[in-house]
Order: C-alpha cells, then sequence, then structure tokens
C-alpha cells in the first residue's frame, strides 16, 4: 500500500518532509496532529501517535490492517516454541508499559486529581491490552470474574 492510501482517510494531514507527515489520530479524539506518519525507502509505514495509541488501533479506525502498511509481505517467523504466537520478551514489555501507565494514573487518583475523559479511555484501552493478553494465554471471562470478585470480597466487606 503506498502512504497515499492511507493519508486520504486521514484528517489534518500536513507534509513534514521528504516522505513525513503529521495529521490527527482517528484513534482518538485529536483536537492538533499527534500521529507520525513516515514512508521508508521499501515503501514501510511507520505510525506514531504521541497520545499513546497503537498502531492496529490506528489503522483499524481508518478500515486498514497492520498488514497493509508493508509493502511487501513479511516472512512467517518459525515459533521459539511449539504453540507460540509471539515473542514473550515484546509481550512482557508491551504490559510494562501499560501498566506503568496504570501506576500513573492511580498516583493521580490518590494525590486527588482528576481524570480527564482521554485519561479514562486510555485506562480502558490498557484494560482492554491486558484482557487480549490474558485471553491468549487461556485465562477466561470467568477467570477475571473469579479474580474481581475475590478481590472485592476482601476490600469492600
Amino acid at each position: 500500500m503506498s502512504a497515499d492510501k492511507l493519508l486520504s482517510r486521514l484528517h489534518g494531514v500536513k507534509a513534514n518532509g521528504a516522505g513525513k507527515w503529521v495529521a490527527r489520530c482517528p484513534a482518538h479524539d485529536d483536537k492538533r496532529p499527534s500521529l507520525s506518519i513516515r514512508e521508508t525507502e521499501d515503501g514501510t509505514i511507520l505510525l506514531k501517535c504521541w497520545a499513546g495509541c497503537g498502531g492496529a488501533e490506528i489503522v483499524a479506525a481508518v478500515g486498514l490492517t497492520l498488514a497493509e502498511l508493508f509493502a511487501r509481505p513479511l516472512p512467517n517467523r518459525t515459533p521459539l516454541r511449539p504453540g507460540e504466537r509471539w515473542i514473550p520478551r515484546d509481550a512482557l514489555k508491551s504490559l510494562d508499559m501499560e501498566a506503568t501507565l496504570l501506576h500513573l494514573v492511580a498516583t493521580d487518583i490518590v494525590a486527588g486529581l482528576p481524570l480527564t475523559p482521554a485519561d479514562v479511555e486510555r485506562v480502558a484501552v490498557a484494560a482492554l491490552r491486558f484482557a487480549a493478553a490474558a485471553s491468549a494465554v487461556g485465562v477466561t471471562d470467568a477467570d477475571r470474574v473469579e479474580v474481581g470478585q475475590q478481590w472485592l470480597d476482601k476490600e469492600w466487606r
């Protein structure tokens, strides 16, 4: 896919150099451009939302897929272990970033600072990412409900 296909689906697009643009991110209520777009020499399109949206969220918001950002299909990576769907280090790094975000939000709450609607939305995204990771390793909704109920029983009764 060329960058033009993506750029035509974005708002507030401005050139920012050769093969570089900024635009309003379609994955959140963006008032000013927070999305950086770059087309590499091989035609791969790189995205960075400075508000924290993930690439999958960005492309889904404009009806595209992550695979369409690559000029040519990536070769399938041989799993490190049978049944592995991702590199564990990458998954843990991602979850660590989400946990850090949740810690910062909790710190703000304890300090009595109000959360903005964007903060609440970002916490919801973090929760969805944790849930997706848990589901990928076999944690069921029933497991999550049970753990949540145990916490409520301990803390509130």
